[in-house]
């Protein structure tokens, strides 16, 4: 394919390597039409990012680690979208510090010597992650709220347009958000939403995975710290909570915070204040905290592992994701729309999805939600010999693995999946799906609501 033949995305990558590492990078990545354009330092890499409308940037720290760490956090804050993947030498990883540094600022590395089909994997898929969070204008109307945030939360089933009801009103206020669901849901986007429907969505929304925090920096990464605060603290570091001042802190997995660190979180919310490790004054922060996880908190209270006077100040307004298999026909949109997002990140046609497949991701249990959805769709993009993506492995959810089941319950399974896949064929066109099913119509929608399936 000619580079004239199909569009080419544009990817600075910052190396103080020279060319060299640059060409060999194109080399790599030009058959995935990527295009890389070479940034010399951070101020061009800063430029080129606002020119271009960058989504994805590469970073060679081989050599310029400590450097790096000086100057990209305030290069983040700027531009709080931009994914960045990292090169980096295997002995670099090895440092603690090194190793926070990266957790907390990169989408992924590759070590060196480049491995090409790492390297690709992990810049289409921070790709595909900056992309998720692209607005769907027919997705706005359905509550009648503004255009930015709101259409990230796909779907039209009963369940979404509930959650888009709720994101829109809390996004009204200042109070904190505790967000539960399984993993999986889409929890990160709903934060999202209720910060950009915001008085708030011009300041920075800063997230922060607390399962993934280093259990020797936490305090550090949280609050900040004081120079000289320990050994390796050359120069005052501003914390996550403080990086968030003006606008939304998103706090993921909050359950797996230490005790040590939830009552600094608890003094923050009840004075709005922290103290940096190693300082002695306190300093104001204005934030919004939003929390989220996927176990029970108040089990975790009862456990003792989490403080029950931080949990009533969190869940002042809760959230609930639903789960995807919840969610009836939202699968398919869903599915419809990451098709789209993938087949332009992998550089091919637009594809669709099987008759047969349709049907069965109707009835399919879907134990990883969205997540597991967006992997087996890429997945089946990358296997699909032509136009038309199956996926064989998606199979009906059987409640009890363990017992045999009934007759009565596998006529009722058989029922329920040659009903979906007759929708599927008709393509949600019920005097089709009736005719298909030698049906009538009443008789059709009787049998629909029966097994809670859904038509367009």
């Amino acid at each position: 394919m000619s580079r004239d033949s199909c569009t080419f995305r544009r990817l600075p990558m910052l190396s103080l390597r020279g060319q060299e590492a640059i060409q060999e990078v194109r080399r790599i990545t030009e058959s995935f039409f990527w295009e890389i354009v070479g940034v010399e330092d951070p101020d061009q890499l800063r430029r080129q990012t606002k020119q271009d409308s960058v989504r994805v940037a590469l970073i060679d720290l081989r050599g310029g680690m400590q450097a790096a760490m000086g100057w990209l956090p305030a290069f983040c804050r700027e531009f709080p979208y931009l994914q960045l993947v990292a090169i980096i030498e295997k002995a670099q990883a090895d440092n603690p510090a090194h190793a926070s540094f990266l957790h907390a600022y990169f989408f992924d590395f590759c070590f060196a010597p480049i491995e090409p089909t790492r390297l690709t994997f992990s810049i289409g898929h921070a790709w595909t992650m900056a992309r998720v969070a692209d607005l769907h204008a027919a997705n706005e109307a359905a509550c009648g709220v503004d255009a930015v945030g709101a259409s990230e939360l796909i779907g039209q089933s009963e369940a979404m347009q509930a959650v888009r009801r709720q994101v829109h009103r809390y996004a009204g206020n200042h109070l904190p958000v505790l967000i539960t669901g399984p993993t999986g849901t889409g929890k990160e986007l709903a934060a999202r939403s209720i910060h950009h429907q915001s008085e708030r969505a011009d300041e920075p929304f800063v997230a922060v995975n607390c399962g993934a925090l280093s259990p020797n920096l936490i305090q550090s990464e949280l609050f900040g710290h004081e120079k000289g605060a320990f050994t390796g603290a050359s120069k005052r570091r501003t914390g996550w909570v403080e990086q968030a001042h003006g606008g939304t802190l998103f706090l993921d997995e909050i359950g797996d915070l230490p005790m040590d660190v939830q009552v600094n979180l608890l003094r923050f919310l009840q004075q709005g204040e922290i103290q940096r490790v190693g300082g002695e004054t306190t300093v104001s922060v204005d934030a919004r905290i939003i929390a989220a996880t996927h176990v029970d908190l108040g089990r975790a209270v009862l456990d003792g592992t989490f403080r029950e006077d931080l949990l009533f100040r969190l869940d002042v307004l809760p959230l609930e994701m639903p789960a995807l298999a919840d969610r009836g026909a939202d699968v398919l949109e869903l599915a419809q729309h990451y098709l789209a997002v993938f087949c332009n990140e992998l550089g091919v046609k637009r594809k669709r999805l099987s008759p047969a497949t349709e049907a069965a991701m109707r009835t399919y249990a879907w134990p990883g939600n969205i997540r597991e959805l967006m992997n087996r769709l890429r997945r089946g993009i990358v296997l699909a010999d032509g136009q038309v993506v199956s996926l064989p492995e998606i199979k009906p959810h059987h409640e009890d693995h363990t017992d045999f089941p009934s007759l009565a319950r596998a006529r009722e399974r058989a029922e329920r999946q040659i009903i979906a896949e007759a929708i599927a064929r008709a393509g949600n066109n019920v005097t089709e799906a009736a005719r298909l099913l030698d049906v009538s119509r009443c008789t059709l929608h009787r049998l629909i609501r029966k097994h809670d399936l859904s038509i367009e």
